[in-house]
């Protein structure tokens, strides 16, 4: 994502600070899809003890679309816990990104703005 290091968050392990792989026009191209193509359409997001989940329906075409992400992220982002849940009987997907304190700062600092905001969640 779009900051290539963060200042660490906390003193509690040795994990380094998370630093996405993408740089400059890269990076800020790829933030820009996925802003427009995924997390703009984050119905909701729920803070998480160690990172956010966003909420999207379940049908198409936001499974391909979460799995799409993931699968680009892991390459430049290998920092990130990814976890994708259906709720049962048709619920809503939802796209868990977790990980260290600094994993979660960093998740708020990119997507700060883009998704719903955290004022908003229901």
């Amino acid at each position: 994502m779009m900051s290539k290091t963060l200042d660490r968050m906390d003193d509690e392990d040795d994990e380094s600070c998370p630093a996405c792989s993408l740089l400059g026009r890269e990076f800020m191209a790829r933030k820009e899809v996925i802003s427009r193509d995924l997390f703009a359409h984050a119905e909701r997001v729920d803070e998480l003890p160690d990172g956010f989940a966003y909420r999207f329906p379940s049908t198409d075409p936001w499974p391909v679309k979460a799995i799409e992400f993931i699968a680009a992220e892991k390459q430049c982002c290998p920092f990130f816990t990814f976890e994708l849940v259906f709720e049962p009987n048709d619920g809503p997907m939802w796209l868990r990104l977790r990980g260290s304190d600094a994993v979660k700062a960093f998740v708020l600092t990119e997507l700060d703005g883009i998704a719903p905001s955290l004022e908003a969640r229901t």
